[in-house]
């Protein structure tokens, strides 16, 4: 039952009325002194018994009356107007939506009220299952009609982190349907109903049509949001102080513009520096920050902003490391004048934040056993005896990065013979176009290597020449080909390294690509890809991230943001632990000798609360027409006015109130006219 009116349950305290009453005007005997009671009348126990009995039943009367009247001004209903045919025979499944968009306001509170007054409607004969659904969705009880678990389940229940998917939520309660063989199937999804949780676009799923999809909207129109969106960093650094744009993007997810935005930029929980923004209605600004100093090792960070009322996304967490240079060694043929490795020297030694300390050797001074000490080798046109190559090859085989450049000084016999069991392709002759030239197409933009020009897109203005004619063996990738269709650029693992081989010069005899401004970054980009470890800044929430292996082998313990030790011990093939990151914040990965960090941050798209239309939505998963589904909500979405009016319980009570009135007063009436007469 619910009241439509509850606050008039104060007045159940005028019931104490007619007992107050009674209990005040009751006769009292009066005592008389006699000296003798052969005067006094006798008066038979069964008329003080009767006269008793009525006094009781007029105080019965007449608090029962007052509590009809305080009920009936209450205004009371029962249930929620949905319709209660093929009670009994019908199964349901609550979709309960838990993703951290429900944080907002009271919407998870006003969810698992909905929730509890559905299942309070089953009346314990109807098998109800429970579902909890964010990105992905967990079964919390199967079909049951013991009505106080799915109470103690719904009252366990908390909103998550996670983002919004209703495909696959409704997948997971028309699979469950599958375990009853009720005629009446209803499912009641229970949702802020987010928009970003439903791509009408791509969405193909349809709900079984013996199933009933009712939506219980707990949401609001009217949410405005400020939250932390994106971050760009360079995760590795490998100087004291960060020179690069840190670049924070703030989203302004509401009707109204919001100035004087505070952005401040914390480092190892330390603020560096704060700043104000104003962000017009439904945009985005971006803050940048540099210029500030990074302690050795990693170093935490945080983006937070203030200004609204939903905090729980407005702190960004990344992680900064500070590292030594690797060690990297260029191997040249020795020829008489400028070194043929100028442009490369150049390339890899100018700017700040390099990652390499480069040395450039000759392949004779070149000594095999000092391969071990560096991270990456590039073999610039270079003619090597049989010795450097067996190095090379046990260099590659334990992890190691190297990058081959075929020019005129490359012998390919030579070559395909000393490293074949590593060569990416086989060298067959060199080609010359007289004057003429290609440029480089067919680029697979999506790799590393190429990630820097993914905006620009001028790799193909670079000219070349001349190059080797080569074919790719089976193993190896061809990342990019020349515009007669011969391969540029090829890559073959072997062992625990990978190998790239161009088949034109890294110097201005062959190509013009070191007179251009793409041949830094490029050249930078091959040597990052093979000498660097993969660092990333952040994760998204739900990734898998991998925690290297300690010194002695062993992988780390692993905390979770809340403190939590994690007991799960995923390896990958290579040994390393891998986590599943369910919380934002820092999970820190615990070494006998240091501690690490990776940082987690929640889907930016659950922070656009933009709403679905409900019965565009009903429509589009269930295939209905968009008419028939308004109709049906219509129907079925009585507010609670229309159920108290439908019902009308107040009269009846009134009515009653009314009839022990009367019965009072007669009773009342008779009772007095006896005492007179007595």
């Amino acid at each position: 039952m619910s009241f439509l009116n509850p606050l008039f349950l104060l007045g159940l305290a005028a019931v104490a009325a007619p007992i107050i009453v009674h209990l005040v005007r009751r006769t009292r005997a009066q005592k008389v002194e006699f000296p003798s009671l052969m005067f006094v009348r006798q008066v038979p126990q069964r008329t003080i018994r009767r006269r008793t009995l009525h006094n009781l039943l007029l105080l019965l009367l007449r608090t029962l009356a007052f509590l009809l009247l305080v009920m009936a001004f209450t205004r009371p209903y029962f249930g929620n107007g949905s319709a209660e045919s093929g009670r009994g025979q019908r199964a349901n499944v609550i979709l309960l939506d838990t993703s951290f968009s429900m944080r907002y306001g009271k919407h998870f509170e006003q969810a698992k009220t909905r929730a509890r007054a559905l299942i309070d409607e089953t009346r314990g004969n109807e098998p109800t299952a429970l579902i909890s659904f964010g990105s992905r969705y967990e079964v919390l009880s199967r079909f049951t009609t013991d009505t106080a678990k799915l109470k103690s389940l719904l009252d366990a229940a908390q909103p998550g982190l996670s983002g919004t998917d209703y495909t696959q939520a409704l997948r997971g309660a028309e699979t469950l349907f599958k375990d009853v063989n009720n005629a009446n199937k209803r499912l009641l999804l229970i949702s802020d109903f987010q928009a970003s949780g439903h791509n009408s676009a791509d969405a193909t799923f349809r709900v079984n049509k013996n199933i009933k999809l009712t939506p219980i909207d707990v949401g609001e129109p009217n949410t405005p949001n400020l939250a932390v969106t994106d971050l760009s960093a360079q995760p590795l650094i490998y100087q004291p102080k960060y020179t690069d744009k840190l670049s924070a993007r703030i989203t302004n997810f509401s009707d109204e513009a919001k100035a004087g935005v505070r952005v401040e930029l914390n480092l190892n929980d330390h603020l560096v520096e704060k700043r104000e923004l104003n962000i017009a209605a439904r945009d985005t600004a971006t803050v940048d920050f540099t210029g500030f100093n990074l302690n050795e090792g990693v170093n935490r960070g945080v983006i937070q902003i203030e200004g609204d009322s939903f905090p729980v996304d407005n702190r960004f967490f990344f992680t900064l490391r500070r590292a030594e240079q690797l060690k990297a060694l260029t191997i040249e043929t020795a020829t008489r004048g400028r070194s043929e490795s100028f442009y490369l020297r150049n390339a890899l030694t100018t700017g700040e934040n390099l990652p390499f300390a480069l040395t450039v050797k000759t392949a004779g001074a070149t000594n095999p056993g000092e391969l071990p000490e560096y991270k990456v080798v590039l073999l610039n046109d270079a003619a090597i005896n049989q010795a450097l190559a067996q190095a090379l090859i046990k260099f590659v085989e334990s992890g190691g990065g190297l990058v081959i450049a075929a020019g005129p000084h490359t012998e390919a016999s030579t070559l395909n013979a000393s490293l074949q069991s590593l060569l990416p392709a086989s060298l067959e002759s060199q080609v010359n176009l007289h004057g003429e030239y290609v440029s480089l197409s067919d680029i697979k933009i999506d790799h590393p290597v190429f990630e820097v020009f993914r905006q620009s897109g001028r790799l193909a203005s670079a000219r070349v020449f001349n190059y080797w004619r080569a074919t790719p063996k089976e193993a190896a990738a061809v990342l990019a080909r020349f515009e007669d269709g011969n391969p540029a650029l090829i890559e073959r693992s072997h062992g625990n390294g990978n190998v790239l081989l161009f088949t034109s010069s890294f110097d201005a005899g062959w190509n013009d690509l070191p007179l251009s401004p793409l041949y830094l970054p490029l050249v930078r980009q091959m040597a990052r890809y093979l000498g660097e470890r993969e660092e990333r800044a952040w994760y998204p929430l739900g990734q898998t991230f991998s925690a290297r292996v300690a010194k002695n082998g062993e992988p780390p313990a692993v905390d979770a943001p809340g403190g939590e030790r994690l007991t799960e011990r995923n390896l990958s093939a290579t040994g390393e632990l891998l986590v599943q990151a369910r919380e934002n914040g820092f999970y820190r990965l615990r070494y006998p000798d240091t501690s690490d960090f990776t940082a987690i941050n929640l889907d930016s798209k659950e922070s656009d609360l933009t709403r679905l239309n409900v019965d565009e939505f009903v429509a589009a998963v269930t295939g209905a027409d968009i008419k028939d589904v308004a109709a049906n909500a219509a129907n079925e979405k009585l507010s609670k006015e229309e159920i108290e009016a439908k019902q009308r319980v107040w009269w009846m009570l009134l009515l009653g109130a009314l009839a022990l009135f009367v019965a009072e007063a007669a009773l009342a009436r008779r009772t007095k006219t006896a005492r007179v007469i007595g």
